[in-house]
């Protein structure tokens, strides 16, 4: 029979027992006998005097007598309530020849005897806790003090209580209760010696981890009284509480007890006592985890400063335990190195909650990690201590974010992290740096930001072969790396100074670091960099304008401060000569502005950032020509505005280079020239030969595309190149007979389409921009030619079959010709559309 089958054996047969005695000691209970009820129920009670059973299978039983003893409880309740004196059966039972029946029936009537008030509870509990004592086996006797300790919870002599007054005072209540817990954590540890080989000591170990409620129990009792105060928990209770703490010398007992003092009592002990419980854990065992201690109340009293609560700022809570820390380190110089690195994290992380504005706190504890970390001998560290360093490093980037970066042990530590581990961490601060909204407005913070996020923002140099292009076969590695370079472009939006010197230094640095990263990456981190060196194009020509009306004022000004000094001298000459000479008023004092306040030219010219600005996007332009095709045409809209005409054309023209030798895709040129035209329709100050070069070549590319519903379409687009503005417009720009080119080109085009009647709706589009230049006047765009289109399009409209193609274009071409009709009943456009045949 294994030991679990004699196990379940001797539970059950412990169990019928109970339950038999049980059953007649209710019937002598319903009958009123007091003797054969005590007889019975000791009888009951003797099933616990076992030894067989585990600590778990002695709980059921326990549990199992108890129930039928609250049955025994009423009973003596019921004869004090009739008029029995309860010294009279508290007299009875002790003539119980059994040890443990008997201190079970005593307890059970020792209950009744306070709630009677017939003796004080003070003596009642003093005379139990001295008669319990008898019982030293480990098992037997917890489970005898636990329910000690059950029944006389509500029966202390508690501030407030009852019970208070002649039954006792808190201290009656609180060294009962301590000397209950010292008796039961005795026994506890008594568990662990009691002989056997390695495997029955590790099964005892596990049988004590589940007593140990038993014991901390008590410690509840003593939380939940209320005549304990902070003054009396101080010199009172948790030294006593330590002392059993420290003298019962084992592991489990020290780090369950410890870890019960913090959870069960209020904040306010914990702060008033924190010296005192701190160096008790200096006292501990060797291989009790005292991390877990440490940590547990330093998370417990960074609840009670982020809450409602606050830190006494005369306790120098960090000091207190980082000096705890450092004899534990120092006592202990074989404590693993993953140990020390967390008690250092969690030292930091109750830095960073408690006294969130001392950095100096965090350096230290970082300062201390790498100091361990230097003094290892290994040239790597294992995967734990690793993973522990790189939390170490990700905690206070949540709430540091980029001052981080002003930690000077923080980029020390780095360096000890793996290329993929920095890499993490890179992530994390940058997360955290655009969460925090902050700017990154000097050369030197990014500098320093920049080091901290390489691993984001270049390649590994010890590896062969780069990032991204192993992501490559890899789906899930490649939509991260993706992700990450996201973040570092997005960092450039925070990159703002109100200098726009400072400015361009920032985007050049950036620049400089982005180009490192490889193809895969710049990709993603150029262009946001090109449009923030858009933006401060505009903001550096600004400052150019202004500077110069300034100048322009100041020499204004000058010239009129001469004209007045002239004048003054012409004056005192005349004076000179004639005495009685009297000027013909005063003259007017002219103030110059101070120097200091003038603003100056900036140092950093529009043209330069410009400049800047076609490096980056032909640095691009052979990886990414699509989209560097795109930059270049943004680039040429901003230089057009800032009244750079050959810049603006330059932009253009490497557009153009890009469009014919590297785009080779249809749709790309389709994508590529509809952003051409509208470019050139968005500029302004083009030469009138550069404009005529570019909207000509332009009109070529559209007419030599693949599809020709394309060559059509795009075709009529260009016609519009030919006519921007209107007629008072200082720029505008006429030129109708090649715009009627344009679209007869179109028409040819979509004629040579006609093979299918469904390219019908090239004819009716044609037709609306044969329309929008009639309205606007185009001398060449004759009413002859809308009729006649009018009359092709019905005739190919009849021609096609009926389906859901005819229905598109019809509709399409109804709404044309109500605005035709329109045109016709409105009074300013009727002349003119009145010959229109529809």
């Amino acid at each position: 029979m294994s030991a679990q089958e004699e196990q379940i054996k001797y539970l059950t047969e412990a169990t019928k027992k109970v339950k038999e005695h049980a059953f007649y000691m209710k019937r002598a209970i319903d009958a009123n006998d007091l003797d054969t009820t005590l007889s019975l129920a000791a009888d009951m009670l003797r099933e616990l005097k076992t030894s067989l059973l585990t600590p778990r299978n002695y709980y059921e039983l326990y549990m199992s007598v108890l129930d039928s003893l609250r049955h025994v409880e009423d009973f003596f309740a019921s004869l004090n309530a009739a008029g029995t004196p309860v010294v009279e059966i508290y007299e009875k039972v002790q003539h119980c020849a059994n040890v443990v029946p008997r201190l079970y029936l005593l307890i059970a009537v020792g209950g009744v005897y306070i709630k009677s008030g017939e003796a004080p509870a003070k003596d009642i509990l003093k005379d139990l806790i001295e008669m319990v004592k008898c019982v030293q086996y480990p098992t037997r006797g917890l489970f005898l003090r636990n329910y000690l300790s059950q029944t006389s919870r509500d029966k202390l002599p508690d501030t407030g209580s009852e019970y208070e007054g002649v039954g006792g005072n808190v201290k009656d209540a609180y060294e009962f209760v301590l000397q209950n817990f010292s008796e039961m954590n005795r026994l506890w540890v008594r568990l662990q010696h009691m002989g056997g080989d390695k495997s029955t000591r590790k099964k005892r170990e596990k049988e004590r981890q589940d007593l140990k409620i038993l014991v901390g129990t008590n410690l509840v009792r003593l939380s939940q009284l209320q005549g304990v105060d902070t003054d009396c928990y101080r010199d009172v209770i948790l030294p006593e509480i330590l002392k059993n703490v420290v003298e019962c010398k084992d592991t489990i007992s020290q780090g369950y007890l410890m870890d019960c003092v913090i959870q069960v009592f209020p904040d306010e002990f914990h702060l008033a006592t924190l010296e005192t419980f701190l160096t008790t854990c200096t006292k501990l065992k060797e291989k009790v985890n005292i991390r877990t201690i440490l940590q547990s109340m330093m998370n417990r009293l960074s609840l009670f400063g982020e809450g409602e609560g606050r830190i006494p700022p005369d306790l120098d809570a960090f000091r207190l335990f980082n000096d705890c820390i450092t004899k534990i380190l120092e006592e202990r110089s074989n404590l693993d190195l993953a140990e020390i690195l967390r008690l250092q994290t969690s030292l930091m992380q109750f830095a960073l909650k408690c006294y969130p504005g001392r950095l100096d706190y965090v350096n230290y504890c970082l300062g201390m990690c790498a100091s361990v970390l230097s003094a290892t001998k290994s040239e790597s560290l294992d995967e734990t201590s690793v993973a522990e360093v790189e939390e170490l490093l990700s905690i206070p980037l949540s709430s540091l974010a980029l001052q981080v970066l002003d930690l000077q042990q923080y980029s020390e530590l780095l360096t000890y992290l793996p290329y993929e581990n920095r890499r993490q961490v890179a992530t994390i601060l940058v997360r955290s740096t655009l969460f925090s909204g902050g700017s990154l407005d000097s050369v030197e913070k990014l500098e320093k930001l920049f080091k901290a996020i390489t691993p984001l923002i270049k390649d590994d140099e010890k590896e062969s072969s780069g990032a991204p292009e192993k992501d490559e076969a890899d789906e899930a590695a490649l939509a991260e790396f993706k992700e990450e370079q996201t973040l570092v472009a997005r960092l450039v939006h925070m990159m703002k100074s109100p200098d726009t010197d400072v400015q361009f230094k920032i985007l050049s640095m950036t620049r400089k670091h982005f180009g490192q990263g490889g193809v895969k990456r710049i990709g993603h981190t150029l262009p946001p960099l090109v449009f923030a060196g858009l933006k401060l194009a505009h903001k550096v020509k600004k400052r150019e304008l202004d500077a110069v009306k300034v100048q322009n004022k100041l020499k204004a000004l000058k010239e009129k401060q001469e004209k007045i000094e002239q004048e003054r001298k012409e004056r005192q000459a005349k004076k000179a000569a004639d005495p009685e000479y009297e000027p013909p008023g005063p003259l007017e004092d002219i103030v110059m502005p101070d120097e200091s306040a003038i603003p100056k030219p900036p140092a950093t010219s529009c043209r330069k950032v410009f400049q800047f600005l076609h490096e980056i996007v032909t640095a691009m332009a052979v990886s990414y020509p699509d989209l560097s095709l795109k930059l270049f045409l943004q680039s040429a809209v901003a230089a057009d505005n800032c009244k750079f005409k050959a810049i603006a054309y330059e932009f253009m023209s490497q557009a153009f280079i890009l469009y014919e030798d590297e785009l080779t895709d249809s749709k790309a040129q389709l994508r590529a020239l509809v952003l051409m035209v509208g470019t050139l329709l968005s500029c302004s100050n083009f030469e009138k030969d550069d404009y005529d070069a570019l909207i000509t070549k332009t009109t070529q590319y559209a007419a030599k595309l693949l599809k020709k519903p394309d060559q059509c379409r795009m075709v009529t687009l260009c016609s519009h190149l030919f006519f921007v503005g209107s007629a008072e417009d200082a720029n505008h720009y006429h030129d109708p007979k090649r715009v009627l080119e344009c679209l007869q080109r179109a028409l040819k085009i979509a004629d040579g389409c006609m093979a299918s009647s469904a390219h019908v709706h090239l004819f009716v589009e044609i037709l609306n921009h044969y329309l929008y230049y009639f309205e606007l006047h185009n001398p060449l765009i004759a009413d002859k030619y809308l009729t006649g289109l009018i009359a092709l399009i019905n005739e190919h409209i009849d021609s096609m079959d009926h389906g859901e193609q005819r229905t598109e274009v019809e509709g399409m071409y109804r709404n044309t010709l109500r605005h035709i009709a329109r045109k016709k009943e409105e009074e300013e456009t009727k002349e003119k559309f009145k010959s229109i045949v529809v």
